[in-house]
């Protein structure tokens, strides 16, 4: 596999090298995606309490409401990513997020807001769904990526045959289905979750996932690989590929994770 993917924890199959032009989108397939993966690890009395308080019968029907509301004329006041400053792995809140915006901080405010018997169950339907999405967000590293190229927007690329940007890669082009709906998809990653990973990636904080995603953006993202000028190798998007396969595995478990803790009551 070579010495950079040895060094990242492989949790599912490894893939063997694909057509460069198939994928799909981290938005909106990406995160129906983690919705599908979080739904299948629902207790099923917080599936319940979901279709009782909220009326959603599943995650990824809202998983990408959060995307579509930022072209409305009462767009909220929320990132979908975190710029750590440049020459920094590891999230500081001062430093990183003073406004507390980003996707880290905000991760944060809307448990909170889903908790709140305070809350208007509006409100708190709208930080679910906001959660459903920006727990996915958290997990595409490249939202960790630099300011100054802006995640991966300002790097021209080529996938195959195709200009494109480098935040745009890991949004869309590394997610290939292999011939499979988005729920076989997801099926088929579920299953290959083993007991040992989900005890392992259970817990944690939006901070640690943050750390996650600034590791693998500056370990794998950013050192790019060409096969010739500014076409990214087959060796660069196959690893890829199994890095955002356990990237949606590793969002999906603990968006289910999350609402299982704040929601079953």
């Amino acid at each position: 596999m070579g010495n950079r993917i040895a060094r990242y924890s492989i949790g599912c199959v490894l893939l063997s090298i694909l057509p460069l032009q198939e994928g799909l989108a981290w938005s909106p397939a990406g995160h129906r995606i983690v919705g599908h993966i979080a739904e299948m690890n629902l207790d099923s009395q917080v599936q319940k309490t979901i279709r009782r308080d909220f009326n959603i019968n599943h995650l990824a029907n809202v998983a990408n409401w959060a995307d579509e509301i930022k072209r409305s004329d009462h767009k909220p006041d929320v990132l979908h990513y975190t710029n750590i400053a440049v020459n920094h792995r590891m999230y500081h809140q001062e430093r990183d997020c003073p406004r507390k915006r980003c996707v880290t901080e905000k991760i944060k405010e809307y448990e909170s807001i889903l908790i709140d018997p305070e809350s208007s169950r509006r409100t708190r339907k709208e930080a679910f769904k906001f959660l459903v999405h920006l727990v996915g967000d958290v997990h595409q590293p490249m939202h960790l990526g630099n300011e100054k190229d802006r995640g991966g927007n300002d790097i021209a690329v080529y996938f195959g045959n195709k200009p494109t940007n480098l935040h745009k890669v890991w949004d869309h082009d590394l997610i290939f289905l292999k011939g499979k709906s988005q729920l076989q998809f997801a099926r088929q990653l579920n299953r290959s979750i083993t007991p040992e990973n989900k005890k392992r990636w259970v817990g944690g904080t939006p901070d640690d996932w943050s750390n996650e995603s600034r590791a693998l953006v500056l370990d794998y993202g950013y050192p790019l690989q060409f096969s010739k000028r500014r076409k990214l190798s087959r060796n660069y998007i196959h690893e890829g590929r199994i890095i955002v396969e356990e990237r949606l595995q590793r969002a999906g478990i603990r968006l289910a994770e999350m609402l299982n803790r704040l929601l079953n009551n």
